[in-house]
């Protein structure tokens, strides 16, 4: 949403202040706080019985009601319910709702996700399954649903790809691929590296190394992935680096980008690399299917399947045209589809429009 922030502040005039759930620090404030826009929070939880839930929305109207707001805009299950059910107390004009994926929430039930829901005037996701998941499961009506894909974008690389795999301890004669996203159950990294094992023996059998990169921070699964490392005999083939402030320099010198995901909304470990030229080899849910199109849908292994996944790896590895190929098609499908004419234009006309009722 900082994207959509800079863009309305600059093209509409609107002065934007952001409001957290809770106090903590963060990337999101840091950031937020960097490029000059406000940044407040009011303390607000969803535990407990039914009166502590409508004492906490009591008083999170009541801070939103003192910053004034004439458009809320809310992103994640959390902020999008609780703004669903209070925006209207604020003396808010106007509501968007975002909806980045088709996880619903096991802390917000479906009653209250649904009358939130159905409380938004304006509803944006960032792709057409997840629209239908919200007209499939919670009745929302379609004709308040938008579909406006997520700016897609890197800055210039700090490191060039020489620099890159040196600090990896990669030579230039093996193979690198790269999974960009954190650590978490959310991401199947379990059937990358069963995939990767197998990769690792059929390329080696050419002699071929082939080096795999987890890039993301830690989130929950990095002891079991690095126990699995280890049971798969793959240490010297995988790098686990953690959060990268250098993406476009890591992903300029893999060869190929990996995907292996149990659900995505528009997945950004897809399209980042697409932006820069990489083909990706990914699993076959929507997110990802509608990421990559007709051109990348080739190369989707069905969920859990680690033999196909290696296939598909493989298969670009030892075809350096064929990466190039899939690679200069994946770059024109997202700076078409996902540039800032397409995305943040649309989203702030959307607003304005709606404001003009």
């Amino acid at each position: 949403m900082l994207e959509v922030a800079h863009h309305l502040s600059r093209s509409e005039n609107a002065t934007v202040e952001f409001c957290a759930l809770d106090a903590r620090e963060g990337r999101a404030k840091s950031e937020a706080l960097a490029a000059g826009f406000g940044w407040t929070h009011v303390g607000t939880t969803w535990r407990g019985r039914t009166l502590s839930r409508a004492a906490a929305l009591a008083r999170f109207a009541w801070g939103l009601r003192r910053l004034r707001p004439d458009v809320v805009v809310a992103t994640t299950n959390l902020p999008n319910v609780v703004c669903g059910l209070t925006w209207r107390r604020s003396g808010a004009r106007l509501f968007v709702w975002n909806q980045a994926d088709v996880l619903g929430s096991t802390r917000i039930g479906p009653s209250s996700f649904g009358k939130a829901l159905h409380a938004a005037p304006l509803v944006v996701t960032p792709a057409f399954h997840v629209s239908d998941w919200l007209v499939e499961r919670y009745g929302a009506d379609p004709k308040r649903i938008h579909v406006i894909r997520s700016k897609v974008g890197l800055p210039a690389p700090k490191d060039d790809p020489y620099t890159w795999r040196r600090r990896l301890g990669i030579g230039d004669d093996g193979v690198v691929a790269c999974m960009l996203a954190h650590l978490h159950a959310g991401k199947d990294h379990e059937t990358l590296l069963r995939a990767w094992r197998v990769v690792v023996d059929r390329l080696g059998a050419d002699g071929t190394p082939a080096v795999v990169v987890l890039a993301g921070r830690p989130a929950g699964s990095e002891s079991s992935l690095s126990a699995l490392v280890g049971e798969l005999d793959l240490r010297e083939s995988v790098r686990v680096v953690g959060e990268v402030d250098d993406v476009s320099g890591l992903l300029g010198a893999c060869d190929l980008a990996v995907f292996s995901s149990r659900s995505e909304g528009l997945g950004r470990g897809a399209t980042e690399p697409m932006y820069v030229g990489l083909p990706v080899v990914g699993t076959d849910v929507p997110g990802i299917r509608e990421a990559v199109g007709d051109v990348g849908a080739a190369f989707l292994a069905p969920p859990g399947d680690a033999a196909g996944l290696a296939d598909r790896i493989v298969r670009l590895a030892a075809n350096p045209e064929l990466r190039a190929q899939v690679g200069r098609a994946n770059a024109a499908l997202v700076r078409e589809r996902q540039s800032a004419a397409s995305t943040n234009d649309v989203y702030a006309d959307l607003i304005r429009r709606s404001l003009r009722g």
